[in-house]
């Protein structure tokens, strides 16, 4: 057991210490709630930031506002739907003009059109089909 006197010194010194808690405890909570409030300020920020950066990527991804290239090889001229899941598509690589069938999940090559020159519709048609004949 702890004799009398020590604990009336303990109770004493506890009684210095709370009577002392006050002071310190305001001035521990003034710097606690400057400090809540830069964290606030900070994670807003950071939010902010990652909704940003999202919306970057997303834009980059899939629509393709961001081209990485200024000149693209590849470039869709066209495309015409026929019928429910199929459709016609021209495109343009490297100058070059094919005409794509589309169908589900499949990709055929239907012709290779001649560069810009001034040819009739039959004209092509003639050019491609003797093409397509062995």
């Amino acid at each position: 057991m702890v004799p009398a006197a020590i604990r009336r010194q303990i109770f004493a010194l506890a009684l210095v210490c709370f009577c002392r808690v006050p002071d310190v405890v305001q001035a521990a909570s003034s710097q606690m709630i400057e400090m809540e409030s830069y964290f606030k300020v900070i994670w807003g920020l950071l939010v902010v930031l990652g909704i940003i950066l999202a919306l970057y990527a997303l834009l980059r991804k899939r629509f393709s506002l961001f081209a990485t290239t200024p000149e693209q090889n590849i470039k869709i001229l066209e495309v015409k739907p026929l019928m429910g899941r199929k459709s016609l598509c021209l495109i343009t690589v490297k100058g070059n003009e094919y005409l794509l069938g589309i169908c589900g999940d499949r990709i055929s090559h239907l012709a290779t059109l001649p560069s810009k020159t001034d040819l009739s519709f039959a004209a092509t048609l003639r050019s491609t089909e003797a093409d397509r004949q062995p």
